[in-house]
């Protein structure tokens, strides 16, 4: 399915570079406004606090004043002092602050009924409810009277304290707006960096869709961005060599087919234009491209099923030293007939080891087959089995020709062959030691070939490690 394409999407540089500006924006905004707070906070603590009053202060002056007058009589007139006695300033400062304008504060003085004393001041407007909210003047636990402090006010007549809080904030705010500007930048230039191999990687993607296998992406730095590019490489590397194996087997099966189906097709035509006469032999030539034809089908059948998976093994306690006994039986007449000396080694006692009979015989008829075919007379083929860290260990070795180093690493490939011409010669498909290796990865094993074998200049030895285990089935 195709993504919708109805609605434009703004590139992903563009959207992380509108995030980045958008919590720029938040953060110079914050700054200004608690900048501006604080300003106007500190102005009023350095400025006003040391003429504000007291109420703490000022009731314990009020009730001292009681005790020592014994009541409330010229308190209207002592008021003023003992309100600047309860601003840390004095009568001075505070004096000093009027002055200035800097405040505006208004003292009230109610009795024990909420009657009004003394007012210290411009007139308060209303006094109802100052008996809840004003500060209460104690004596000898008794109630006297209450105080009421309105104020201070700052009023900022001068506009000299507004100026101050104004130049801060016009300051922090071109100071966050030339660091924001910075800032988005350098931010702009960092998400090209981050997008620009994105975008080669959507480029490189598109190009595999439409079936450009070969295109690559540059690999810069080590971070995970240089990762994931480097991890594409591999991905199409792979892509394009499973569609050249996909094309050399397409051409391998044609060519394999064709080599059969030409012979019956030239000894059929042969018959019926008279050359060939339909004689025992001739069919019987005829039967044998047919039995090689059939092999070939039935071995690449096979080989499609185990590559997907859907090999079926039956899984018993398996006998192995059995196994390979009635294997090199097999092969005996085989090898006597070509002049080789085959032989058997066990290496008692082997770890149990369980693993489908039918296949695992199969793998073991092809060694042995590979290694007959491969050595000339006289010469000597070896089959071992031998405990090993992992299970049991099971080669066949043969003192033939070897096989090249650079043919080494693929013998294990569907149809490869060294040297084509000799391996058709002498009956090989090229699908034996692929269907091998099938069968041994389904039992959990592992399979390779060294040439020369360990000790020797010359020869192959190709090993089998069973492990001990029971291997997962496949349905």
């Amino acid at each position: 399915m195709k993504p919708s394409t109805s609605r434009w999407s703004a590139p992903l540089w563009l959207r992380l570079t509108l995030a980045f500006a958008a919590v720029i924006a938040v953060g110079i905004v914050v700054t200004v406004v608690l900048a501006r707070q604080g300003t106007a906070t500190q102005i009023s603590h350095v400025m006003v606090g040391p003429y504000m009053v007291q109420p703490d202060l000022l009731r314990n002056l009020l009730a001292d004043y009681y005790r020592k007058h014994g009541g409330w009589d010229g308190v209207a007139d002592a008021l003023p002092g003992l309100v600047a006695q309860a601003s840390p300033a004095g009568s001075m400062g505070r004096m000093m602050g009027e002055m200035m304008g800097l405040f505006n504060s208004q003292v009230t003085l109610l009795d024990a009924q909420g009657q009004l004393l003394a007012q210290s001041g411009e007139p308060a407007p209303g006094l109802s409810g100052a008996m809840e909210q004003g500060w209460p003047v104690m004596v000898e636990g008794r109630r006297v009277g209450t105080v009421v402090v309105q104020g201070p006010f700052m009023t900022m007549e001068s506009g000299g304290e507004q100026q101050l809080v104004i130049s801060v904030t016009r300051a922090v705010l071109t100071a966050g707006l030339v660091a924001g500007l910075v800032a988005l930048a350098l931010a702009a230039l960092l998400i090209r960096q981050i997008t620009r191999p994105l975008s080669a990687l959507h480029r490189a993607s598109r190009a595999i869709a439409q079936g450009r296998l070969d295109v690559r992406v540059p690999v810069q730095g080590q971070d995970e961005l240089g990762q994931l590019a480097h991890t594409f490489n591999q991905m199409a590397a792979a892509l394009e060599e499973q569609e050249q194996l996909r094309r050399n087997l397409m051409a391998d099966v044609a060519h394999e087919l064709r080599t059969p189906m030409a012979g019956i097709q030239g000894m059929v035509e042969a018959m019926q234009d008279g050359v060939f006469p339909p004689t025992p032999e001739n069919l019987a030539s005829i039967h044998q491209q047919i039995e090689l034809l059939n092999r070939l089908v039935e071995e690449l059948r096979t080989l499609a099923h185990a590559e997907a998976g859907q090999l079926t093994l039956e899984i018993t306690a398996l006998d192995l030293a059995g196994l390979a006994t009635r294997q090199v039986a097999l092969h005996q007449p085989q090898a006597q007939q070509k002049g080789i000396a085959l032989a058997l080694d066990i290496s008692e006692p082997l770890p149990p080891v369980q693993g489908d009979e039918k296949r695992l015989g199969q793998v073991l008829g092809n060694l042995l087959t590979n290694a007959l075919r491969h050595t000339p007379p006289g010469g000597h083929v070896t089959v071992a089995l031998q405990p090993d860290p992992d299970g049991v260990r099971m080669y066949v070795q043969d003192d033939g020709e070897g096989i090249a180093p650079a043919d080494l690493p693929h013998i294990f490939d569907r149809f490869y062959r060294g040297d084509p011409s000799r391996s058709r010669q002498r009956g090989g498909s090229g699908l034996g030691l692929a269907i091998a290796r099938q069968f041994v990865a389904a039992h959990g094993g592992r399979i390779w070939a060294e040439s020369p074998p360990p000790g020797q200049a010359r020869g192959t030895r190709v090993s089998v490690v069973l492990p001990r285990r029971p291997p997962p089935r496949s349905d």
